[in-house]
């Protein structure tokens, strides 16, 4: 499926054509290309070596860097697209590790408490502009692997967005920091990585998706004119765009790239380690396709993750993707090769001609459940019929010694 980048005019525009690109066609010319990314900074051995941790304990992670290609127009079409995963986290991204107390809640919300906390009242909240800056990763539990951004801070609790108290005391858990806007691509980002320009139209975009929303945020460098130069967005209520942050699994990365050059966005950083929770939105959207468009940034930047052993199909939709007889009715798993402005689609098949099992709409992967997918393409899922939410337990990493 070729995408036609010139409707990408403005936000509408970018809302409505990227659901349609993605959903209108289910032909089979889309290729599959996988990026061999992964640059290892020290040896794998040591990589493989974590630290247990404890209250108050050092965090050591494994640290590499990625690149992530960004295509130019080539003087064409006036827009190219890549649909991206970050892969990392911020270098030394571990803010704390500690043991659940236990939860509780008060007048400024839901809150982990740990007596052992050494954080001081306001920290990992950015309160002057109102904006997140790290999340609370459960890491032992019945919730492992969930991530929850944290809203406030007292000098024994961590106020969160969501109640995590199902927890229980004596969870482990992590604070991670994540990348803003600016920590991500540069306070001043390079041409090679963003073009600016005085104005959003003419500027290279950076785009958010909100998948609760199903809404978009466009982020742009201004290079001067009237209100000076720095981060903007179109939404006026972001006073401090540069500060902005990125969710490391539950917000897809999206650039429109305006310039005919090609560039690349180089991200050094903390690989994740451990499963990682997502909640996937449930069906029946209202979009030009009616279904809900989910996009998930892959957490590692190697490419491990398959259709089969991603358990998305669990055989009951309250749970996983729905499956079907025909690639029209099931649910959909996308991955987005920027070097051939394609999608390859994967859908599970539960019945008639030629049997059951994943399928793919690009005839030459031959065993499509055990393709590896691109860790450098982020994840879109399409749910088609109207169901409820699920979470997925995205599989850790596996790091070679």
């Amino acid at each position: 499926m070729k995408l036609n980048t010139s409707e990408f005019v403005d936000k509408s525009c970018i809302v409505t054509s990227l659901s349609q690109w993605v959903f209108s066609s289910t032909s089979s010319d889309s290729k599959l290309k996988t990026y061999n990314v992964m640059k290892p900074i020290i040896p794998f051995a040591l990589l493989g070596a974590l630290f247990a941790v404890g209250a108050n304990a050092a965090v050591t992670d494994p640290v590499g860097y990625v690149t992530i290609p960004l295509p130019g127009t080539g003087g064409g079409a006036p827009q190219a697209l890549q649909v991206a995963s970050q892969q990392l986290l911020p270098g030394g991204s571990t803010e704390f590790a500690g043991v659940a107390e236990g939860f509780g809640s008060d007048g400024s919300g839901t809150f982990l408490q740990d007596d052992d906390g050494t954080w001081a009242a306001g920290d990992f909240y950015n309160s002057t502009d109102s904006q997140f800056t790290s999340l609370v990763e459960i890491t032992s539990g019945p919730l492992v692997g969930t991530l929850t951004w944290i809203t406030g801070s007292d000098v024994d609790k961590l106020y969160t967005f969501d109640d995590i108290s199902a927890a229980g005391a004596d969870a482990g858990f992590k604070v991670i920091r994540a990348f803003t806007v600016s920590s991500l691509l540069g306070d001043v980002p390079t041409s090679d990585v963003l073009g600016g320009a005085t104005s959003i139209s003419s500027a290279d975009n950076f785009l958010l998706y909100n998948s609760a929303a199903n809404a978009y945020t466009t982020f742009w460098y201004k290079t001067g004119g009237p209100g000076g130069v720095g981060w903007r967005s179109d939404d006026g209520s972001i006073t401090n765009p540069a500060e902005s942050p990125i969710h490391p699994v539950d917000s897809g990365i999206i650039f429109v790239r305006k310039q005919s050059a090609g560039g690349s966005l180089v991200i050094a950083g903390d690989v994740k380690t451990g499963v990682t929770d997502v909640v996937i939105r449930g069906g029946g959207g209202t979009g030009p396709s009616a279904t809900t468009l989910n996009i998930v940034q892959v957490p590692y930047p190697v490419d491990q993750l398959t259709p089969d052993n991603s358990g998305l199909y669990t055989g009951d939709p309250a749970t996983g993707l729905a499956g079907a007889t025909s690639i029209s009715s099931a649910d959909s798993l996308l991955v987005f090769d920027s070097a051939t402005n394609s999608y390859t689609t994967f859908w599970y098949k539960t019945g008639g001609p030629g049997g059951i099992g994943w399928r793919s709409d690009d005839g030459s992967i031959a065993d499509p459940a055990n393709q590896a997918l691109s860790s450098t393409s982020a994840i879109l899922i399409q749910r088609k019929a109207s169901g409820s939410d699920f979470t997925w337990a995205i599989p850790p990493v596996t790091i070679a010694p």
